[in-house]
């Protein structure tokens, strides 16, 4: 005859230790999406968890100034290259997950462009993907777009 221990959770415990793993869980997936610690990019003030809103506001703010600043045959070239990869949206993702963001950015080649924030393309609106397919076209010509480029 055997005897077998049981051992009884506290329901309390069990609650507390869920919920522990649910907001982890979900910080993860939150720190994946904004990329820094999986690319290894420099990611923004709101992905490494300081300043929140208010710092993404500011990076988009920079982003949009930077837009500013690009020429109209820049602006013309971005919008022709980003419709052709991906119709223009800044959230499509293409060949398995390799190409992403409305210039189909492989991971690598955003993490290591100028002007990179870092992190994933799609967690990025149109300016700001713009702004770095426009500084790695000035940097090294239309090589990463082979047919849309």
């Amino acid at each position: 005859m055997s005897i077998t221990c049981v051992r009884t959770v506290k329901p309390r415990l069990l609650v507390t230790a869920i919920a522990a793993l649910a907001v982890l869980a979900a910080t993860l997936s939150t720190t994946d999406r904004a990329g820094a610690s999986t690319s290894g990019g420099l990611g923004t003030a709101a992905s490494s968890g300081g300043g929140g809103e208010q710092s993404s506001a500011r990076s988009s703010a920079k982003y949009d100034r930077l837009w500013d600043r690009v020429s109209m045959r820049d602006k013309r070239w971005a919008h022709q290259t980003s419709e052709c990869e991906s119709g223009g949206d800044p959230d499509a993702i293409g060949g398995g997950g390799l190409y992403r963001g409305a210039f189909q950015f492989m991971r690598s080649t955003w993490k290591h462009s100028p002007r990179s924030p870092g992190g994933d393309p799609i967690a990025y609106p149109y300016r700001t993907q713009a702004v770095v397919a426009v500084s790695l076209k000035r940097a090294d010509g239309t090589v990463h777009w082979p047919v849309c480029g």
